[in-house]
């Protein structure tokens, strides 16, 4: 499953994440990952949830987050949520090689059947590219 939080800057998605990753971090049988771009206050995050902030990996790009995900499910198995934050902002603001990127998760997924994508993304509907417009119910 991969489902696409969207909506314009100031819209809520953190607030809408966070509360999906709580209630993620209180019944999930397997781990909770949730990865943003920059450090916060993550006094209100699940402590069942583990928090990866992209900048202090130096994670910039689409290759190189892509890999990042690659890696954090090749460490960990047990891994059954990734919740992604911020996507234009990890991978750039003009999404380059983003179809790239959800062709790997896809793949992914045919992996591990379990594993669940909840990503944010900054955008109205229109505004998403194709490859993640698609996605949406």
């Amino acid at each position: 499953m991969i489902k696409i939080v969207y909506g314009p800057k100031g819209f809520g998605k953190t607030k809408i994440m966070l509360d999906e990753v709580n209630k993620a971090g209180s019944t999930a049988k397997g781990n909770v990952v949730f990865i943003t771009d920059k450090r916060f206050n993550t006094v209100n995050v699940n402590f069942n949830v583990r928090c990866v902030y992209t900048e202090d990996h130096d994670i910039k790009g689409s290759v190189a987050f892509n890999g990042f995900i690659n890696g954090l499910l090749a460490g960990n198995s047990d891994i059954e949520y990734v919740f992604v934050d911020g996507l234009k902002r990890i991978i750039g603001n003009d999404m380059e090689g983003g179809d790239k990127l959800f062709a790997s998760i896809k793949q992914l997924q045919d992996e591990y059947p379990e594993l669940k994508f909840v990503v944010s993304v900054s955008a109205a509907r229109e505004d998403l590219p194709e490859y993640v417009a698609s996605l949406i119910d």
